[in-house]
């Protein structure tokens, strides 16, 4: 009889011991998964070890035999090495779970590398690489945006990892860190999107100081918008800072032109910011001081210049532009800046002179001795020779303009050549802006300074007149040699006071450098697109729903099948 009772308690003993395994190693699992996800020792982690130390230690003492042929991996009594494996098999493959999760780990699986960044965005990054410049990428997420966040994460992560340290990925959210957004340059309406800031040597983000509305001075880090998180807007603003400095812009000088570094309202100086700011350098150029114009000069403008160049100066712009040299010409009304402004008179690319001789003989165009009347009251900001352009023809430097005005302030007409020579005829000749029917070229200029000027149909142009043309090669994606040339009848235009606050002006300036010098066509990336992609970007919600599913449900079945077979079979 005592025998029976020490066998039933022994017996009473293995089941609790078993049970109390169960819950120990079930407890030793959750813990540390607690521990994982929240990234802490807290209360309830401790609780869940020493549950799971009892649970387990209780176990070695009351059945050290079914302990040790769990070890050796023999079967037990009632199943519970299964029961064990099984806790121990959900629990690993619980923690792989979220630690990939985590780590947001993606691997490419598609024989054609559907996934992976286009060989462009690779060469991008190595190219920002080799040069030693580094970038960080931050996007602007608040709560709301979680979702997006997870989404730019996966495009992200592959920039940094490919960068060997070049490019670095930061997200602020707005509402948790405004100061930090505040220095990246944050404003209401970037929830969601991207910029990109420039590294310094220290790998620190470059500053620069603002002023703000009230007249305060900040800091802030140097930014460029990217917008919407796409390979596109990335790898253009990466290719953007990897070809800092391989484009240069010369201005002439020495013929009166304005001059980079007059920062009052009728310098430039706003141009070579914004060409700096593109990572293209701006440097003048004396032309009576080179024997040739530098072979690095993506383009060359001139500027307002108030004296004709020499023949000497002019043959070195021919030899340049033959070449497939890129020239901007700028030229305002003879006589009349010094009637209205003051200062020397200006006879640049007056009739006979060696670079308006030049300009016809070679491509057909020639720039007038006329100042632009405008006689349509909406069109005229001011007096009558102070136009508003608003007719733009359809070029591909105006795209950007749209239907934005441009301000000029006394104007030249150009006239270009109906029957083309042999010469002439290797180029083709664009209108770019037009005056209205209503306007006229007043050709008596001295009538002008003595304030007596009216409409002349014998003498005068009428209009609509041409005040801004490009000239380029025929069939120029057929030639190796591609010369491009743009001429407008005002440097107005550029000057500071219009380009910092009238919209037309800037994209005007800016669609022209990028037409002469191929800048947005060399910086700009467009990814291979296959409409055969799916996206691989879930919620919150669904990613949820897949953890419960892979994590509770299916390993509880499994559990739920062998508690029945193992109750069965003790039957």
């Amino acid at each position: 009889m005592d025998k029976t009772r020490r066998e039933q308690r022994a017996e009473q003993h293995a089941e609790i011991a078993g049970w109390a395994s169960v819950i120990g190693m079930a407890a030793l699992v959750i813990g540390g998964l607690m521990a994982l996800i929240t990234g802490e020792l807290s209360l309830w982690v401790f609780g869940c070890a020493v549950v799971g130390a009892a649970g387990i230690g209780l176990w070695m003492g009351w059945t050290p035999d079914e302990f040790r042929a769990w070890m050796a991996g023999r079967q037990t009594r009632y199943g519970t090495t299964s029961i064990l494996i099984t806790i121990i098999f959900v629990g690993f493959i619980v923690f792989a779970y979220v630690l990939v999760d985590r780590a947001n780990i993606t691997a490419d699986l598609t024989s054609v590398q559907r996934y992976s960044l286009n060989k462009p965005t690779l060469d991008a990054i190595n190219e920002l690489r080799d040069r030693g410049y580094g970038v960080r990428i931050v996007g602007f997420f608040t709560s709301s945006k979680l979702r997006e966040e997870e989404s730019a994460d996966l495009l992200l992560r592959q920039y940094e990892a490919e960068s060997d340290g070049a490019v670095e990925v930061e997200y602020v959210d707005p509402d948790e860190r405004p100061d930090k957004a505040a220095l990246y340059g944050y404003q209401t309406g970037l929830d969601g999107q991207l910029v990109l800031v420039v590294l310094g040597p220290d790998g620190e983000p470059v500053q620069r100081q603002v002023v703000q509305g009230d007249g305060t001075v900040v800091e802030r880090y140097v930014t460029r918008f990217l917008g919407d998180v796409t390979e596109r807007n990335i790898t253009t603003g990466i290719k953007t800072v990897a070809s800092a400095g391989r484009f240069k812009v010369y201005f002439t000088t020495g013929h009166g032109e304005r001059e980079l570094d007059q920062v009052d309202d009728t310098g430039i100086s706003r141009l070579a910011v914004s060409l700096e700011g593109e990572g293209i350098a701006a440097e003048p150029l004396v032309l009576a001081d080179v024997e040739q114009i530098p072979p690095d000069a993506d383009a060359v403008l001139i500027v307002g210049a108030l004296i004709p160049f020499s023949e000497t100066e002019v043959a070195l712009i021919a030899d340049y532009l033959a070449g497939g040299g890129r020239v901007g010409i700028f030229a305002d009304p003879p006589l009349i800046e010094a009637a209205v402004l003051g200062g020397p008179p200006n006879t640049f690319l007056q009739a006979g002179t060696p670079l308006n001789d030049y300009l016809w003989d070679e491509f057909g165009v020639r720039v007038d001795d006329t100042l632009v009347i405008e006689t349509t009251p909406e069109l005229i900001n001011g007096t009558e020779w102070v136009p508003i352009i608003n007719s733009v023809a359809p070029h591909t430097i105006m795209q950007g303009v749209a239907d934005e005005p441009i301000y000029a302030n006394v104007m030249r007409s150009l006239t270009l050549v109906d029957e083309p020579d042999t010469r002439q005829g290797q180029y083709t000749r664009e209108p770019l802006l037009f005056t209205s029917e209503l306007s006229y070229g007043e050709t008596a200029l001295a009538r002008f300074l003595d304030s007596q000027i009216s409409y002349d149909p014998q003498e005068d142009i009428p209009g609509p007149l041409v005040v801004g043309a490009t000239v380029r090669r025929q069939l120029e994606f057929q030639v190796d040699i591609q010369p491009r040339l743009i001429i407008i009848g005002d440097s107005d235009i550029l000057k500071n006071e219009y380009v910092k606050q009238i919209p037309g002006n800037v994209y005007l300036w800016t669609d022209m450098v990028d037409w002469l010098t191929g800048f947005s066509q060399a910086i700009t990336f467009t990814p291979v697109s296959d409409p055969t992609l799916l996206n691989l970007v879930v919620s919150d919600g669904e990613r949820n729903t897949i953890a419960v599913i892979t994590m509770i449900i299916l390993p509880g079945l499994v559990l739920l099948a062998g508690g029945v077979v193992w109750w069965y079979r003790r039957r």
